[in-house]
């Protein structure tokens, strides 16, 4: 009896709807809105909507979808979004009809099509990539295309969605990203994955895991070299010489033609924050950390109170190895491939057949500095 007398309440609601909806068409008004927000708290407000309901409640929306405008869709996806009942043909019109109410329900809905979020992860917006990023169910597909994404606000939600299993190849492509990105690079550290290489993302480090990639990469510097060494050997007299002057621009373009990148990329490193990465430079062309303060200083003053801190981050990156340091910023440089460190570096091992080829050594002696 209870089930028939809401059976009649429905039907009731269903055709006040359209006779509302009927009169407003017929004087130029547009009723489309209100009845759809009614008929929304009714199916949010039912326990266990039976097909009948759903099939009501869809064909109303369906013609209301078009006449919604951004804030009723927004409020009705916010209903309908945890709604496990909630229609799929219901949830697709107001994905097309409005982006806010899309990302709502492409980072919300329970039940949504594998092949609609990989659609819209591949196709969408980066609003509604963003709120598929935040997903606790990403499939390994919907985790590729996202990686695959150049636009900050997706990798940023992606590294920080710690219930997303980002696999070898996803993990490569983001932080090659995190060289440019700082706040990538940050969440991309907090995350737990061995597979990451953590060198990459030296400039988002804070200064204790700054000193640990430099104690990492000086470990590894003594089995293995790099291919800048040579390049930091050649440019030493000319780099000081700009450095001695305080000529940023003509120190970072010394270096820039010897490694073969932009000198904003050099730039970049000389002027951060930390001041490690100009540290790097001047211990990777050998100096001793005495000989590197006078030059530093003369290109950044502001480094002073580092330097004269016995165990700063910087003082630490002067006093590196010329191997490990150049190692590190190979690592830094947007688009050039470096040597992996520390557990990272058995993945960069090219095999073919059955045969494993380690990365080129570097061939020529190092420095005149030797360092223990």
């Amino acid at each position: 009896m209870l089930t028939q007398a809401c059976n009649t309440m429905d039907e009731t609601l269903r055709k006040r709807l359209e006779a509302l909806t009927a009169a407003g068409r017929a004087q130029s008004l547009d009723f489309e809105g209100v009845a759809a927000r009614v008929a929304t708290d009714w199916f949010a407000g039912l326990d266990a909507p039976d097909a009948e309901a759903c099939a009501r409640y869809t064909a109303l929306m369906l013609r209301a979808a078009s006449h919604l405008d951004a804030a009723t869709a927004q409020k009705i996806a916010a209903q309908l979004a945890p709604n496990a009942a909630a229609p799929q043909a219901v949830l697709a019109s107001l994905i097309a009809a409005n982006p806010a109410a899309a990302a709502h329900i492409l980072e919300c809905a329970p039940r949504l099509p594998a092949s609609l979020l990989l659609a819209r992860a591949r196709e969408g917006d980066a609003r509604e990539a963003a709120a598929i990023a935040r997903r606790a169910d990403l499939a390994a597909p919907v985790v590729g295309a996202l990686a695959r994404r150049l636009e900050s606000e997706v990798l940023q939600a992606l590294a920080g969605n710690s219930a997303a299993l980002l696999d070898r190849g996803a993990l490569i492509a983001m932080t090659q990203r995190a060289r440019l990105d700082v706040e990538l690079g940050r969440l991309l550290l907090q995350r737990t994955e061995a597979a990451i290489d953590r060198t990459v993302l030296f400039l988002s480090a804070d200064a204790a895991t700054r000193r640990r990639l430099l104690l990492e990469a000086t470990r590894a510097s003594l089995a293995r070299g790099t291919d800048l060494g040579v390049a930091f050997d050649s440019i030493r007299a000319g780099a000081l010489a700009a450095a001695d002057d305080g000529d940023l621009a003509r120190f970072s373009s010394t270096i820039a033609r010897a490694l073969r990148v932009s000198r904003a990329s050099i730039e970049r490193l000389a002027l951060d924050a930390g001041g490690e990465p100009l540290g790097l430079m001047f211990a990777a062309m050998g100096l001793a950390a005495t000989e590197g303060e006078r030059p530093m200083l003369a290109l950044r003053r502001d480094l002073a109170p580092a330097l004269a801190d016995p165990v700063s981050g910087l003082r630490f990156a002067l006093q590196a190895p010329p191997k490990a340091a150049a190692a590190i910023i190979a690592a830094l440089i947007p688009g050039r491939p470096q040597n992996a460190i520390g557990e990272y570096a058995a993945a960069r091992f090219e095999t073919r057949g059955a045969q494993a080829v380690a990365p080129p050594e570097a061939g020529a002696a190092r420095g005149k500095v030797s360092r223990s």
